[in-house]
């Protein structure tokens, strides 16, 4: 009984490895084609933005970022983790699903609010020609964080072997997300 449960740990272990990796490696890859100079699909995006002379400079930010990210999916299954080295991966993994999950969260709140009219766009009231790059933001750039977030947070969770470490894992999670909302909500946003 031990050994099933401890080898279906070790697979759970690595197929939220490889899920964070393969989502992270893909929303990486459309940054770095923009980081390159390359323009296509531009259009998705916040006008301001792309015209924006840090645009390559901040989406090769963005690139290293998302690498790293994919990387620490790999780190948890094939790096020898002493204690150090498995509090330093845990520790990132908290803060990427506590900051990806309140950015999602936060993101698709807000960007219905303005779709609804509740909240104003900076050119006034919604209007869907002019500010699809809200609908693209909604619909695709902060589901993706609250993906990350949950995959971030589900590769710890996996990691993790005894109940009581998951229940402190859960609860530091949920107590990053909060802390990432009332940020949000107060003006500060770290990603």
């Amino acid at each position: 009984m031990y050994s099933q449960t401890q080898q279906s740990k070790t697979k759970s272990l690595v197929w939220s490895g490889y899920a964070v990796f393969i989502w992270s490696i893909a929303y990486m890859l459309p940054h770095l084609y923009w980081a390159l100079g390359g323009k296509m699909g531009g259009g998705i995006l916040k006008p301001n933005i792309v015209h924006s002379p840090d645009f390559e400079f901040i989406n090769w930010i963005a690139t290293v970022f998302l690498t790293g990210a994919g990387l620490i999916g790999l780190a948890f299954i094939y790096w020898n983790k002493g204690r150090v080295s498995s509090y330093m991966l845990l520790f990132i993994s908290w803060a990427g699903c506590s900051l990806s999950t309140s950015h999602g969260i936060f993101g698709i709140v807000y960007r219905i609010l303005q779709i609804s009219g509740v909240v104003g766009l900076e050119s006034g009231s919604f209007h869907i020609h002019e500010d699809a790059y809200v609908l693209w933001d909604l619909l695709l750039f902060e589901p993706w964080f609250l993906i990350e977030g949950i995959l971030l947070g589900s590769v710890g969770w996996c990691f993790l072997k005894e109940a009581q470490s998951r229940k402190i894992w859960l609860a530091a999670c949920l107590f990053g997300v909060i802390f990432g909302l009332i940020t949000g909500v107060m003006g500060v946003r770290f990603a």
